[in-house]
């Protein structure tokens, strides 16, 4: 005891006791920011176990919107280019290879009617990659009405390609396209046509003698072969208007 009845401590500052807000107490860590962490990233993890889990489904659904949207697009360009009451061979490879396909077109006609069916695919964002979907349709062509239908799967899967069509059936419908193209715009129109865009028309060359425009062509196949595909030039004329198609030796085509 010291004077005055004051208890001496021994210089030793007081030690608050039989509390938790001590340090190393809970509070003490709460204070320090430790649960706060721990909740944080107990947060983090839950979301991304959400996202993981709900993600896959958007981009399916993102898949199949964009497989949907390319089936409306077929028949809309299969619908204008059957407005004129004949839909060609050609129209029909530019109209359905112009979308994501998984598998080859299969074309059927009987009667007035044709038929096309085809294992379109839409594709949407993915955790490693692209997410895929796929669907059979099928599209029947009355001219110039079409209608389109998702149908089952299997009338689109386990089929052999079909038979790339015969090259002078390919060179008719070229002739075709390019006489109406001509009866329409004339011969800037003709060497401008989508025509010599479709799929297998492989364009050598483009000549222009007065009053008419020669075209000379590869007639590719299904695989694409340059070194075996016939070779055609079809020689469009103003006046009289004509559209002619003849098979060259392949020669003509180097």
């Amino acid at each position: 005891m010291g004077r005055d009845g004051e208890w001496s401590t021994g210089g030793m500052e007081p030690v608050p006791m039989g509390s938790s807000l001590g340090r190393g107490g809970v509070a003490g860590c709460l204070w320090n920011g430790c649960l706060a962490v721990l909740v944080l990233a107990l947060l983090a993890v839950s979301g991304v176990w959400v996202w993981l889990s709900l993600a896959p489904r958007h981009w399916e659904h993102e898949a199949r919107d964009q497989m949907e949207k390319q089936m409306a697009e077929t028949r809309a360009r299969l619908a204008d280019s059957a407005a004129d009451g004949v839909l060609l061979g050609t129209e029909i490879d530019r109209d359905v290879h112009t979308a994501p396909m998984a598998g080859p077109a299969h074309v059927r006609r009987q009667s007035g009617t044709v038929t096309v069916t085809a294992l379109l695919a839409g594709f949407g964002p993915g955790l490693m990659g692209q997410t895929q979907t796929t669907g059979c349709y099928r599209f029947r062509v009355v001219p110039p009405r079409v209608t389109a239908a998702r149908i089952s799967d299997g009338a689109c899967g386990g089929r052999a390609p079909a038979a790339h069509r015969r090259p002078a059936e390919v060179a008719d419908d070229v002739a075709a396209e390019a006489r109406a193209t001509l009866d329409k715009g004339g011969l800037d129109a003709v060497r401008t046509a989508e025509v010599w865009r479709t799929p297998g028309i492989d364009v050598v060359r483009m000549q222009f003698p007065k009053g008419r425009l020669i075209v000379t062509v590869r007639l590719l196949n299904r695989t694409g072969a340059s070194s075996t595909a016939p070779c055609y030039a079809f020689r469009v004329r103003q006046d009289p208007p004509s559209a002619t198609a003849q098979r060259l030796a392949p020669s003509h085509c180097d």
